[in-house]
């Protein structure tokens, strides 16, 4: 299209100059303006930027500057909760709905071509690493299907201050060429209820905000229906809920979460796994924090220049 409007923008001007002006007036003018030569000048070197821009590429060259995510998953039993089945028949867990969003992530991230490289935390009571940091998408899936689960630890109960400081801890651990290059960013996938006491969480904000990462709390669990965690039959089918700390359902702790992705002066994304734009939030906030959308595409800028090009040109032969 760039060049198909550069060809017919040249015909139009040598149309111009060859029919439309009187004979009487070649002798008068027999060269265009100065400025209309520095016009086509500059035309023709959008031609060649564009040439440049859309020329295939053969090789690939590492983004100097990726994407570092660090993500916390909360694998305590509360995680396991769902709806009422005979209510709600077939609901994911809250696992499930938080696993979910992450891979509809990292599917949008690989689409964009995105240079990423990922590690993953398990926690309940302690925080442990299950996966170091990998920049092969397809194993970071294998991990979330096949290897990140609820019942990968034997321990109970919830601390976010050491999700908190795990995350913290995991970027130290970046290669030492990345460390400074790249964009952090930490994803706590929980649904915030804390066993341990509430003071504790003072410590882990203090810690989101004397990080350098970004914090997103991806927030699992229904607000508005009670969800508990079930328990089966020999055969599969629903018994009833287990009880847990005296009560038989769970509620998602929003506070929580919030607090911990909003702190002053500090960059931070609280998102809901049931909310369908989950994904897409969160897609917004990385390429928000990265620049995308603060300068207009090449092509874009190319067709643009080239327009403003043509229509003063166009205006100067006129005048």
């Amino acid at each position: 299209m760039i060049i198909g409007a550069a060809i017919i923008s040249g015909l139009a001007i040598i149309l111009y100059w060859s029919v439309l002006i009187p004979r009487s007036d070649i002798s008068e003018q027999r060269s265009p303006s100065k400025s209309v030569l520095a016009f086509v000048g500059l035309g023709l070197l959008l031609l060649v930027w564009s040439s440049f821009d859309n020329r295939p590429t053969y090789s690939y060259t590492l983004n100097e500057n990726p994407i570092a995510i660090s993500i916390a998953f909360d694998l305590s039993p509360s995680m396991l909760a769902i709806p009422d089945p005979s209510m709600d028949p077939g609901a994911l867990t809250r696992f499930e709905r938080g696993r979910s969003i992450l891979f509809d992530l990292f599917q949008d991230l690989e689409d964009r071509q995105e240079n990423i490289i990922v590690s993953m935390i398990g926690f309940t009571e302690k925080a442990q690493v299950i996966l170091g940091w990998e920049s092969n998408i397809s194993q970071i899936r294998e991990m979330l299907e096949f290897v990140i689960s609820p019942e990968l630890f034997t321990n109970t109960g919830t601390s976010i201050e050491a999700a908190i400081n795990s995350l913290a801890g995991s970027f130290s651990t970046l290669p030492e060429n990345l460390r400074e290059k790249s964009h952090k960013i930490g994803i706590m996938v929980s649904d915030g209820e804390d066993t341990l006491p509430y003071s504790y969480l003072e410590y882990a904000v203090e810690k989101v905000e004397s990080s350098s990462f970004d914090m997103i709390a991806l927030q699992t669990g229904l607000l508005g229906e009670n969800e508990g965690v079930p328990e089966y039959g020999e055969f599969g089918e629903f018994l009833h809920f287990q009880p847990m700390s005296g009560k038989l359902y769970t509620v998602p702790d929003v506070d929580t979460m919030m607090q911990i992705s909003q702190i002053d002066s500090h960059r931070g994304l609280y998102v809901r796994a049931e909310a369908a734009d989950a994904t897409e939030k969160i897609l917004n906030f990385i390429g928000a924090s990265r620049g995308v959308g603060d300068s207009l595409d090449k092509s874009a800028a190319i067709i643009l220049g080239l327009f403003m090009v043509i229509t003063v040109i166009f205006a100067r032969l006129l005048v």
